[in-house]
Parts: structure tokens; C-alpha cells; sequence
């Protein structure tokens, strides 16, 4: 897939690496959503997700604006989903393997609320 065809707000399904993961780091094949794909010449092709999970806790409620809920049926997503906010992370295109939907404009907005949380901007 090239990053040019790709977009912020797209959910796509990538395949995290699983070598060494340390804590709570995600890894594995999970959908994401994409929040930065840099233009114009670049050194390496890669877009820059947040990944996403089916795995709801306390922390969820505690910090909504960390982890916004995203609805099963949501840009081809099959099931309820919290975007990790807080593992924004930069992955080479390669490891993007499919393409699920587009959020819209009110569905990804949440999503960067949280990513501006995260690098305090």
C-alpha cells in the first residue's frame, strides 16, 4: 500500500511488531486509525496510527479523552473499539496489510483531542 493513497481519519489493519514488547505496548495484527501521513518527498514511506483495541477497563471511563470509544459498524469496524491515544507510534507502510473505512470528521476529531492530550499541544 502506498501512504499516498491513505489519509488521516482512515482505519486501517496493521500488523504491529511483536518482537520484544515491553508493559502494555500494543503488538500484533489490530485495526488503527491513521493521524499523520507525511507529504512530499520522504526518507522512509510510513504513516503515523493509533491503534485500537476491543479491550474496554476503568481506565477508559477514567480518561475519556485519552481513549475515545469508536462504534461497531464505525468505518468497517466490527466491533466497539477505544482509540489508544496514549501509543501514537509511526509505522512503516508495509505493515499497514488492509484497509476497513474512513471515520468522518465528528468520529476522528475525538481521536486527535486525545493526541493533542498526549504531546501536550
Amino acid at each position: 500500500m502506498n501512504n499516498q493513497l491513505l489519509k488521516c481519519g482512515d482505519v486501517v489493519f496493521v500488523n504491529l511488531p511483536s518482537h520484544n514488547p515491553k508493559g502494555h505496548e500494543q503488538e500484533g495484527k489490530r485495526p488503527a486509525v491513521v493521524v499523520g501521513v507525511p507529504l512530499g518527498d520522504v526518507r522512509y514511506p510510513v504513516v503515523v496510527v493509533v491503534p485500537l483495541t476491543t479491550q474496554f477497563g476503568v481506565w477508559v471511563k477514567k480518561n475519556s479523552v485519552l481513549y475515545p470509544i469508536i462504534q461497531a459498524g464505525t468505518a468497517g469496524l466490527p466491533q466497539k473499539s477505544v482509540a489508544l491515544c496514549d501509543q501514537l507510534r509511526a509505522v512503516d507502510i508495509q505493515r499497514v496489510i488492509g484497509y476497513l473505512g474512513s471515520l468522518s470528521l465528528n468520529e476522528y476529531l475525538p481521536i486527535i483531542d486525545g493526541v493533542k492530550q498526549v504531546l501536550d499541544l
